[in-house]
């Protein structure tokens, strides 16, 4: 569409929703991303003239989708705006539909921990909410928990501290309510998670990024809120140790809530120094500078129960090597970096910070940051370190190998974008996805174009042509069409 055409849509949509629920600017840009998320890179911030709807009511919602469905207006959708991939950003002139004031809590059901929510409200929110008026809980809990929303954790496969046991932010989503792309209200699921006895929705949607229809409600699966937990810092001279005492701790037939492995760079940068300075003589002891990884692994439930696996987990970790962090102010350091503060909360001045979120199996693990070292050094990159988010029952992980860069200088981005083209070919070898969490957006669609099975894009591009087939939702995102 022509933008000189965006003076008269705007003027239609006020009519349609209230003029104080449109505007040109006012979606903002959140702290998390202004501080820290490189921008620059994959075209990511140049953006073409659009106008910003806020609908505040579900009906407002459907009436802009209508409306854009019959003028075939390109809609863009936005939650928190805190993703890596671009998927939020206009890449032609059209309607950001900015959700987060659809942010209703809908109904509890705390005798089955259920509840039902609209999208745009923030995880930090809801769960503030539910623990203050029900100790319960919902277990996604990402570095932008501040500015996240449930709609956008859910539609980009979110992962976090809990993803080990809980899953990703989608396998606890029973039932949703989606606006199709010509505005109809569909209903999916119900209160039981395996359910087939129609297709399977919850999932296709959720995988989608909001191109093929817009979840505006979710029912969420939740829990208690745990009595006690017992927080274990294991590190190790080297990685594959690590990685070792993953099976080691499942194969035992303990079943941690959390199960992460970091390199001593990640964990020192992000999760020590927000409180900790790095020469401080309490961390002399670890001696981070001849360690390879940290292990760290949560049990939470009955004070008694949790005790007995805290002891036998720091056995197995010592049998493989490992030095156990017993300082509570390191512990706690750590936990409140990781649950508390946004990701990368200590400010770098003229740096950003930048992953492609792949998964691959656990056992590929070793091979892979051998990669990341190797990728980093051609490249002549800047390490921030990585993450292994394990995934129980299934022992695969998710890996956020970070980067920092100066998104303003044309060799970083360059450097950077060839990192995520190649690192993504090594992780496919390995029988990966170089898309497991954060979303596709326009990040990744021409590297997954080559990467992917024809077959696989052809039935995704049918999928999304029956559902769009204006091809008005998130458009050039996730898929080329």
């Amino acid at each position: 569409m022509n933008s000189l055409e965006l003076p008269k849509i705007k003027e239609d949509l006020e009519k349609l929703i209230g003029k104080e629920n449109v505007s040109n600017t006012f979606y903002k840009v959140s702290e998390y991303c202004i501080n820290h998320v490189a921008k620059n890179i994959f075209a990511m911030s140049k953006t073409e003239p659009f106008i910003v709807a806020r609908p505040q009511k579900l009906d407002q919602l459907v009436k802009i989708v209508k409306y854009a469905f019959e003028m075939s207006i390109p809609l863009f959708i936005r939650s928190g705006g805190t993703g890596y991939s671009g998927g939020e950003v206009p890449t032609s002139s059209g309607i950001v539909i900015e959700l987060t004031g659809l942010n209703r809590i809908i109904n509890v059901d705390d005798k089955g921990r259920y509840v039902t929510c609209e999208a745009g409200i923030t995880v930090k929110e809801l769960n503030e909410y539910l623990q203050k008026n029900y100790n319960l809980t919902w277990f996604h809990d990402p570095g932008s928990r501040d500015w996240a929303t449930v709609g956008g954790s859910v539609s980009t496969l979110g992962v976090g501290a809990f993803s080990t046991k809980y899953g990703y932010a989608h396998n606890t989503a029973v039932a949703m309510k989606i606006v199709t792309a010509d505005g109809e209200i569909i209903e999916i699921g119900n209160k039981i998670r395996n359910d087939y006895a129609s297709y399977n929705f919850i999932d296709l949607f959720a995988s989608s990024e909001g191109t093929l229809g817009i979840i505006a409600e979710v029912t969420l699966k939740v829990f208690p809120v745990p009595k006690t937990r017992r927080i274990i810092l294991g590190v190790f001279k080297d990685f594959h140790d690590a990685v070792k005492s993953c099976y080691d701790i499942v194969d035992s037939g303990l079943y941690p809530e959390s199960l992460m492995i970091e390199d001593t760079l990640r964990f020192l940068l992000e999760g020590i120094a927000p409180h900790i300075n790095l020469d401080d003589p309490i961390l002399a002891p670890y001696e981070f500078d001849k360690s390879q990884a940290v292990l760290i692994v949560t049990f939470a439930g009955k004070e008694d129960i949790v005790n007995i696996c805290q002891e036998k987990t720091k056995e197995m970790l010592k049998l493989n090597g490992a030095k156990i962090i017993e300082n509570e102010i390191i512990i706690n350091a750590y936990w409140k970096s990781k649950t508390e503060l946004p990701s990368w909360s200590k400010t770098m001045e003229n740096v950003k910070i930048h992953s492609f979120v792949p998964a691959i199996p656990l056992s590929r693990a070793v091979e892979f940051n051998e990669a990341y070292d190797r990728l980093v050094k051609d490249l002549n990159l800047n390490k921030a370190g990585a993450r292994y988010y394990v995934i129980l029952p299934w022992m695969e992980c998710t890996v956020s190998p970070s980067i920092l860069l100066n998104d303003n200088d044309i060799n970083d981005i360059r450097a950077y974008e060839e990192f995520t083209k190649r690192f993504s070919e090594v992780v496919m070898r390995m029988g990966g996805t170089p898309a497991s969490t954060t979303g596709v957006g326009m990040r990744l669609i021409d590297i997954l174009e080559k990467l992917l099975p024809p077959s696989q894009m052809m039935l995704a591009k049918k999928i999304k042509l029956t559902l769009d087939p204006k091809r008005i939702l998130s458009p050039n995102k996730k898929l080329k069409l």
